[in-house]
This record gives C-alpha cells, structure tokens and sequence, in this order.
C-alpha cells in the first residue's frame, strides 16, 4: 500500500511537472508571439510613414520638374531670339529645388525595423533614396553657383556661355528628378 501512495504521489508529482513545463512553454511561445505582432506593427506603421514620405517628396519633385522645363523653354527662346538681355531671361534665372525628405527611412533604419522588412522592400528603398540623394547633393551644388551665375550673368548680359550653363543645371538637376520621379512611381506601385 506504501508502494501505491509512492506511486500515485509520483504520478501526481509528475503530471504538476507536465502541467507546470507547457504553462511556461506555453507562456514563453504567447510572449514571442505578442512581441512578433509588435514587431509587424512597427514595421507597418514604418512602412506607411515612408510611403507618406515618398508621395509628399514625389510631389515636391514633380513640381519641380515642371517649372525647370518652363524655365528651360524660356531660356532656349531667349537664346534662340537672341534676346538675352537681363529683364528677358531674369524670370528663367530661378532654381525650384523640390524638398525631399527621408527621415522615415532613417527612421526605419534605426529602429531595425528594416530587417523585418521584404527584402525586394528594402532594394527598391535604398535604392530611391540613393537616387534621391544625388538629387539632393545636385540641387545644393547648384544652389552653391547660383549667385556666382547669376551675378556672372547680369555683368556681361551677352555672354550666352554663361546662360547655356545655367540652362545646363536645369536640365541636369530634371534629369535626376526624372530618376527620382521614376523610383518614386515605382516603390508607390508596389506598395498596393
């Protein structure tokens, strides 16, 4: 009888021990599983403030894009017309720059959130914010040789040469735009 206590204690022991190992197991798993959901839920809401970012920067860049065109056809007709002088071409002499942003994606890099992201996702964004950089890194080049162009132009108002190089910043600053625009539109496609 002192043999079926022991036995019945043991098996009783046993079944607690069990019981306890899975409830912990169990926790352990709802735990990893809650912080997994968190985890997605960062990325999300990463995912959806790049997105805002990206299709306020597309904006500013377009915009962009099409007042450095008018001004581009204003100075090509100015030149054309052999009518440089400073009162014709001064309303094309303007550099629209576009503001970008791309704290959402610093932000995103920071947080580590990235490495739960797709990792077609993550191409597509590094590369448009590459390509947004040199954009960027363009404009402030051309906004550092404004004035000196400006002020070049307005001394000797006949010299085309000065004139075809501020057209040329113009339409190399469009170009990269253009890329941007391009990267843009694609991420923005994905991301239905």
């Amino acid at each position: 009888m002192a043999e079926e206590t022991f036995s019945a204690r043991w098996s009783k022991t046993g079944f607690e021990i069990v019981g306890i190992v899975f409830a912990v197991l169990l926790a352990l798993w709802l735990e990893g599983w809650r912080e997994d959901v968190e985890l997605q839920q960062r990325v999300d809401d990463h995912l959806a403030r790049i997105h805002a970012e990206i299709t306020e920067n597309r904006s500013g860049v377009q915009s962009s894009i099409i007042s450095h065109r008018a001004f581009i056809e204003g100075l090509d007709a100015a030149l054309d017309g052999g009518q440089i002088e400073m009162k014709v071409i001064a309303p094309y002499l303007i550099v629209e720059g576009g503001s970008t942003s791309d704290a959402a994606w610093r932000s995103a890099q920071m947080s580590q959130t990235i490495g739960q992201m797709p990792l077609a996702t993550i191409g597509t964004l590094a590369s448009l914010y590459d390509t947004q950089a040199y954009y960027a890194d363009y404009l402030n080049f051309f906004f550092q040789r404004y004035v000196d162009l400006t002020t070049e132009i307005e001394a000797d108002p006949n010299n085309h040469v000065l004139i075809k190089k501020f057209r040329q910043h113009l339409a190399i600053t469009n170009s990269l735009a253009e890329q941007a625009l391009e990267r843009y539109d694609t991420f923005l496609k994905s991301a239905q």
